[in-house]
């Protein structure tokens, strides 16, 4: 079965978890820097991590563009949580713990349309082709914002030779007036991170197909000049094991972001 999204590290042992975060004296809270991509779900991680540790987390969420500024402006952080170039940036740079950047997940790319719209069939390389040369309009994200779902559009897109077709019917637009576009049927479909790509009237039509799908893996770690680097770790070591347990449990059309950030998303 094909998911939005693939945990990409090995998960740790509820015991192993449990005997850590036990172990952090008083509760803290942890602040963390992560982007768009994950905010669907990381609101349950932090919900579940503080059931099981009590230490509260204080998300900022930003644009992979105004990641640096973020950084200036907002920090001190404890917790990044972004794609990797970025994460491998700051740990070149001495900004992380040693040793602290680990993998977490990687997300793809979602067509979206108009909720009660006719769903196209997007299942297959020469289906997808064939639904971006019909619709009428599609709207993307910047293709020149690094790590940004127009990025992989347009690398998507350009594989099965449709780049071109879709540029000259469609438009660029940010991620929330496009999906609001597409619920309103100003554009027929959408190209957007899959973990973002529903909203009110808007919904998944399908997955891009794998052999065709880009993906953006995030990575995680802890800064060397955070306050709460015990914590944050354990916040780290929680995600990830999430990560790797959450894929057991998903549907086809539940995207990473969802599902990875939802630690223990279905608890047995």
């Amino acid at each position: 079965m094909q998911t939005a999204f693939r945990a990409v590290v090995g998960p740790a042992t509820a015991t192993a978890i449990a005997l850590l975060t036990h172990s952090l004296a008083g509760a803290a809270e942890i602040k963390v820097v992560t982007v768009g991509g994950l905010q669907k779900g990381i609101a349950p991680v932090a919900a579940d991590f503080k059931k099981e540790t009590g230490h509260d987390i204080k998300f900022n969420f930003t644009n992979p563009a105004n990641l640096q500024k973020t950084l200036a402006a907002e920090g001190p952080f404890d917790v990044i949580v972004v794609a990797t170039q970025p994460v491998d940036d700051l740990a070149k740079a001495g900004k992380l713990v040693a040793g602290s950047q680990v993998k977490a997940v990687r997300g793809g790319i979602a067509v979206a349309m108009r909720e009660g719209a006719a769903k196209p069939d997007v299942s297959t390389p020469e289906a997808l082709k064939a639904a971006m040369l019909a619709a009428k309009s599609i709207v993307y994200t910047d293709p020149a914002t690094p790590n940004g779902s127009g990025e992989k559009t347009r690398a998507i897109l350009q594989k099965i030779g449709v780049w071109d077709a879709v540029v000259a019917k469609g438009k660029m637009e940010g991620l929330g007036p496009g999906k609001e576009a597409v619920a309103k049927g100003v554009y027929e479909l959408g190209l957007f991170n899959a973990s973002e790509a529903e909203a009110p009237g808007c919904v998944v039509a399908g997955l891009v197909p794998q052999s065709l799908q880009e993906y953006t893996t995030y990575d995680a770690g802890v800064f060397a000049d955070a306050t709460q680097k015990e914590a944050g770790s354990a916040f780290v070591k929680f995600l990830t094991g999430a990560a790797a347990r959450s894929e057991e449990h998903t549907s086809e059309l539940q995207s990473l972001a969802y599902l990875v950030c939802r630690l223990l998303l279905e608890k047995k």
